[in-house]
């Protein structure tokens, strides 16, 4: 289950990418504000790109972790003492 799980985080990263390189594509803010380059459109396009940056990086964080602990499973926690599951 959690194998499936850190899978799909996974997707959802991998969307969160495809989207941002079709937005940036697009040119990132500028489809909002007509004629040329205003500090609106650069504003706009940068808290874009952080704001997916971090969705991306948050949802592969998430994904990861639920994969490694969907392959380690249980067992591998079981057997470890406390300070060895916190260092």
């Amino acid at each position: 289950m959690f194998l499936a799980g850190g899978a799909l985080w996974l997707c959802f990263a991998l969307g969160f990418a495809v989207f941002l390189a079709m937005y940036l594509g697009g040119g990132a803010g500028l489809q909002f504000f007509g004629g040329p380059v205003s500090p609106g459109s650069v504003l706009l396009g940068l808290v874009h790109l952080v704001g997916l940056c971090t969705a991306i990086l948050i949802c592969f964080a998430i994904g990861v972790g639920l994969c490694a602990r969907g392959i380690a499973g249980e067992k591998a926690i079981e057997g470890m003492s406390d300070a060895e599951i916190t260092e």
